[in-house]
């Protein structure tokens, strides 16, 4: 096999299993604070390896991610490709700052990404809208709990890194 074609392999075998963390069943109370595992994954891939992983993977997991979850088409994928975008035009400058200073951006992309859902698309009530101060701290939480979760993460995918892909 193509050393190229092995590298995407690898790369979207994680992003596959990423997908599957994400859409594992948990309780109501819970869910809406698990981490997005699969937006950290592609980040940091994003960040790893920019020219092998961008905007079209965004697309593609995004709308993948839609599908398993029964939400909105395209509104994980546009939000995906956003936070790609904004961390691929900031390469530089996200990539060699200190995790804790990631993780601290990261906070607030996750945070504008989770108030993104606060909209009633389908114009039914519903648990989510911006005035609800229990979304909003639900948002906050999401956000700090994805924040945290980046060191580890970035931390096992740069071991996995090192030992599957070969650059």
């Amino acid at each position: 096999m193509n050393k190229s074609l092995k590298n995407q392999f690898w790369i979207y075998i994680s992003l596959l299993i990423s997908i599957m963390i994400d859409i594992y069943v948990l309780p109501e109370a819970i869910i809406s604070w698990k981490p997005l595992t699969t937006l950290l994954v592609l980040i940091y891939w994003n960040m790893a390896i920019p020219d092998k992983v961008g905007v079209f993977e965004a697309l593609l997991f995004g709308i993948f991610l839609d599908l398993l979850t029964g939400s909105i088409l395209g509104l994980h994928a546009i939000l995906f490709v956003l936070i790609t975008y904004i961390c691929q035009r900031f390469f530089y400058q996200f990539r060699v700052s200190p995790l804790w200073q990631q993780s601290f951006m990261l906070f607030f992309l996750f945070f504008i990404f989770r108030l993104a859902f606060a909209f009633d698309y389908n114009n039914e009530v519903s648990g989510f809208n911006l005035s609800d101060r229990g979304y909003i701290s639900t948002s906050l939480f999401f956000a700090l709990l994805s924040s945290a979760s980046w060191t580890p993460l970035f931390y096992i995918l740069r071991q996995f890194r090192r030992r599957k892909i070969k650059i």
